[in-house]
């Protein structure tokens, strides 16, 4: 029961670790191509450095950090040729999860969303939106989609993605160069949305999510 106990206890704190440090890099606080600092961060969490290992561990499997061996584990360097391929499955999957999503999105739902973009162009206009509310509702609207989508492969596919998703995402508000027309494009998606308008929203999102990889690629 004790050695149980102890196993639960570890595991708990290795999913604790993984989720912070999942975050920093998410909210590029750990940059792409740090060195990872076991021990500083074990110390900080207040742990040993066995859930921090098995935590680094995960974000390896999930191709968001690269050990090298004999170096150390670093935080895995942003290419080109990975932000595209991952631009285009995400566009793939988001027309086949809207598919569904658009019937299944309650009115109430939309009506949030709106709420939401508008306050975000509210305080564009006057110069106090900073990237992380930007960042924050922004994934909100596309991740509402595949929670409401049937298609569960797709939700599987888009959670391994998001982090990676959400990482670029973060790059590309860095500066907010772009993000009255960002506003302005999320806001007409869920005008189409509101409407169900299928044939034209499909198509919307393909451009909004050519234009955000665009985007970001000038942004790098």
């Amino acid at each position: 029961m004790i050695v149980k106990t102890n196993k639960n206890k570890r595991k708990n704190l290795a999913q604790d670790a993984y989720e912070k440090i999942r975050d920093r890099i998410y909210h590029n606080e750990i940059e792409p191509g740090e060195l990872i600092n076991e021990i500083s961060i074990a110390q900080e969490l207040g742990i040993s450095r066995t859930p921090v290992r098995e935590a680094l561990r995960m974000l390896a499997s999930e191709d968001i950090l690269e050990v090298k061996d004999g170096v150390g584990t670093y935080v895995k360097m942003l290419s080109f040729k990975n932000i595209k391929d991952i631009y285009e499955v995400r566009k793939a999957l988001e027309v086949i999860a809207i598919k569904t999503a658009i019937y299944r999105i309650t009115e109430s739902e939309i009506a949030e969303l709106e709420k939401n973009f508008m306050e975000l162009e509210r305080k564009y206009n006057i110069g106090a939106l900073t990237k992380e509310e930007f960042a924050s509702i922004d994934m909100k609207l596309h991740q509402l989609i595949f929670t409401k989508c049937e298609n569960n492969y797709a939700k599987g596919i888009f959670e391994e993605m998001s982090l990676k998703i959400k990482q670029y995402q973060y790059i590309s508000y860095e500066s907010l160069n772009d993000s009255k027309e960002s506003i302005s494009q999320h806001l007409e998606m869920i005008r189409l949305l509101k409407n169900r308008n299928l044939k034209e929203l499909i198509p919307f999102i393909e451009n909004h999510i050519d234009w955000s990889l665009k985007s970001l690629m000038m942004e790098k």
